[in-house]
């Protein structure tokens, strides 16, 4: 659902500070704060069609940027100077045009993105922003054809008049349908101390999301758009990024003994000027640049990586001296990661890419992504001192160049289709592997190691709940908790990793590579995902009940064995025909027939025994409850003699009872017996014997308790 326009309009107007001249209500709507998952398809020209790669440029670029910063690394100011040059696609003049200014969260406690940190507690490691370490970005001219336009800061989202991350430029030339602008504009910027992706550290900086960016401009037929609407969300505290593909040139100059890498490929050597050193660098078919400037890297490490439909790739990792043991993982990682996407997804178009771990104490510059760059971290750094963490965290935030860069979805309000299906691509590709808590030096002198945890088992930990608040489908702001929100990540991989079990992988991996050619260098939604896996093939009744159950909605799976029985069938009381006359079965003439059958059995075949016929057969009873949604079921039923009963279980049934008559006895019932499922909420129930065998539960209860000793003495040692 949109906001309706009227209701933007009384936003927009009452945003205007006190002072300025009310310039008239947009002629265009804004996405609000109700925008979220999208049911409807996209329409095939969306977004100027798929990229075929005959096209002169490998997206239908809409935003560039020219870009300069000059940086103060003492203050940690950066002045800039930007030409923003922007086509409107739309088949209306455009009139007025918004940007972000995302460093005006880090400004105050009024902002949007710290007033949901106060409700929903601190993000990521919550490091506090202290006295001085405040950050903004100050619009200091903005003209078009040398005429100033004027500005107001806008609320599409309700937010607080005191957020600032959102500026409406009012135009004095409207721009013309299908016709280009060029704004120029100057901007300053104060970085925060890195609390949240962004800013410094001592020396060390990392400027992202640091210029002002111009929103989205959606059209009929994308993303649910059925007029031309602006996509321009405040910075929320969970929601990342949404913006139109471009060419950028950035020149960054800094003091002489700092060094510096960016998004896109180094053009030329860092030459002296008045101002310091100036680093320049191009990137084209991106929607976000960033750059880093410190004097404390190392000299950075390389690696050249080449694959089938993509361009020779170099990658350097830049790194403090300390960590290269990380910097040399993370290079392999990278690489590793870059074969697998590019296999499995499609190629990787891009022949530059940059690695970055920061220094420590500035931890929240790591685990975050950028378009031919990203951040990563050193799993020595206190308290990620976990085995596999680095290699996990750099193929994370490189599948994020996939799923947020090259799958360009809006982040802000369709969060899993980034977050989600990156997360189901990691465990995919790093299935086998896993991560080994680093226990301290004696217990490693003493070969003592924890347990390793798997992938999946870390994503059922935190994605399986009976009662969850909210579906992986939805904006990022509106949500129970940030627990909630973190579903996006957990659920969603199992979702889709359910998904694949269900329909198959050749399938599952056909739809996927479908939905990468066909949404590359555009903006498909939740509803353009269901799609593709329709259009690969798979029926659309089950993907459409799957969406509506597991995606839109968030469905439990519980699915149990109750019973497992076998009773001896016996001759039974009553009156029977007996040659043409009704004769009675009484219970002593039953009992006679009885001793009589075991007996003559006995002399013939031995005493019965488990597996072998008696004189009766036994009838024997299975089964099953559904305590939540149906998924595809197999109920694999095994007797005495090894025989084995194979049952499907409809999804659309609450309840199955089977009962079979067989010479010998069952022994046992199964569900997901190759641990497909793995939204169910409890795998312990999904089999059970006739007989109750506490061994397993026993040992695990066992090993599970030593564990939790073993850990609460380390804890009392440390």
């Amino acid at each position: 659902m949109q906001t309706a326009p009227l209701a933007i309009s009384l936003l927009l107007l009452a945003a205007v500070p006190a002072g300025e001249k009310v310039s008239p209500p947009p002629d265009v709507e804004v996405a609000g704060a109700d925008a979220g998952a999208v049911r409807v398809p996209s329409a095939p020209g969306a977004w100027g069609g798929p990229r075929t790669g005959k096209e002169p440029t490998l997206s239908d670029r809409v935003a560039d940027y020219d870009i300069r910063a000059v940086l103060d690394p003492v203050t940690h100011r950066l002045t800039g100077t930007e030409k923003l040059t922007w086509r409107n696609r739309s088949a209306v003049p455009i009139r007025s045009v918004y940007l972000h200014l995302y460093l005006n969260a880090f400004e105050s406690e009024g902002s949007t993105f710290m007033q949901e940190q106060r409700r929903y507690g601190g993000f990521r490691t919550d490091v506090d922003t202290e006295e001085g370490e405040w950050g903004f970005i100050g619009l200091e001219r903005v003209e078009q054809g040398g005429r100033p336009a004027p500005w107001t800061f806008v609320h599409p989202d309700g937010g607080p008049e005191t957020d600032h991350t959102v500026v409406r430029v009012d135009l004095p030339e409207p721009v013309p349908p299908g016709g280009t602008t060029t704004l120029q504009i100057d901007f300053t910027d104060q970085l925060p101390r890195v609390v949240a992706r962004t800013g410094w550290f001592d020396t060390f900086h990392l400027v992202g999301q640091w210029y002002p960016k111009i929103g989205v401009l959606e059209l009929p037929g994308e993303r649910g758009a059925t007029r031309p609407r602006w996509n321009v969300h405040e910075l929320h505290l969970h929601s990342e990024f949404y913006a139109d593909f471009g060419a950028y040139d950035l020149e960054v100059v800094v003091p002489e003994g700092y060094r510096v890498a960016g998004s896109g490929v180094p053009v030329g050597a860092p030459r002296k000027t008045d101002g310091g050193v100036a680093w320049k660098f191009r990137a084209e078919d991106v929607h976000d640049v960033v750059f880093t400037a410190w004097n404390g890297f190392a000299p950075p490490l390389t690696a050249t990586w080449t694959g089938p439909g993509s361009p020779e790739v170099k990658v350097e990792v830049w790194y403090p001296p300390e960590f290269e043991p990380s910097a040399r993982e993370a290079l392999k990682a990278t690489t590793d990661a870059l074969s697998y996407f590019s296999r499995t997804l499609g190629p990787y178009p891009y022949p530059h890419l940059v690695v970055l771990l920061p220094p420590f104490n500035a931890l929240e510059a790591g685990g975050m992504e950028y378009e031919t760059f990203f951040t990563t971290i050193a799993s020595n750094q206190f308290p990620m001192n976990t085995e596999g963490l680095t290699r996990y965290i750099t193929v994370h935030e490189f599948g994020h160049g996939y799923f947020m860069g090259l799958l360009a979805s809006n982040e802000f309000e369709e969060p899993f289709l980034d977050e989600g299906m990156n997360e189901l691509w990691d465990a995919r590709m790093m299935e086998a592997e896993g991560f080994r808590l680093r226990l301290p030096g004696l217990a490693r002198f003493l070969g003592i190691r924890a347990p390793p945890l798997g992938l999946w088992d870390m994503e059922r930990a935190t994605g399986t709940a009976r009662h969850q608040a909210d579906p992986i489908a939805g904006n990022s702001w509106k949500r129970w908790s940030s627990g909630s929100y973190n579903l996006v990540y957990a659920r969603t991989a199992l979702v889709f990793h359910d998904l694949e079990q269900a329909i198959g992988t050749p399938l599952f991996e056909k739809a996927m590579k479908l939905y990468y050619e066909r949404w590359h260098f555009r903006h498909p939604s939740t509803a353009d995902l269901r799609e593709a896996f329709v259009d690969a093939g798979a029926d659309r009744a089950f993907i459409d009940r799957w969406f509506a159950e597991q995606v839109f909605a968030n469905g439990p799976v519980d699915d149990r064995i109750v019973t497992v029985k076998a009773t001896e069938e016996l001759p039974a009381l009553g009156l029977f025909e007996v040659e043409g006359k009704r004769q009675e079965v009484t219970e002593k003439s039953r009992q006679k027939a009885i001793s009589e059958a075991r007996e003559a059995w006995k002399k013939a075949h031995g005493e019965p025994a488990d597996g072998k016929p008696g004189p009766f057969p036994w009838r024997n009873v299975v089964s099953a409850r559904r305590y939540g949604v149906g998924v595809p079921q197999v109920v694999v039923v095994t007797f005495e003699d090894g025989s084995v009963e194979k049952l499907d279980w409809p999804t659309e049934e609450g309840w199955g009872h089977w009962e079979f008559v067989r010479p010998v006895k069952v022994r046992s019932a199964q569900i997901d017996g190759e641990r497909n499922v793995f939204l169910d909420l409890n795998k312990l129930d999904d089999g059970r014997t006739r007989e109750a065998k506490n061994g397993p539960p026993a040992r695990m209860a066992l090993s599970l308790g030593g564990w939790f000793q073993f850990l609460l003495a380390l804890l009392e040692a440390m």
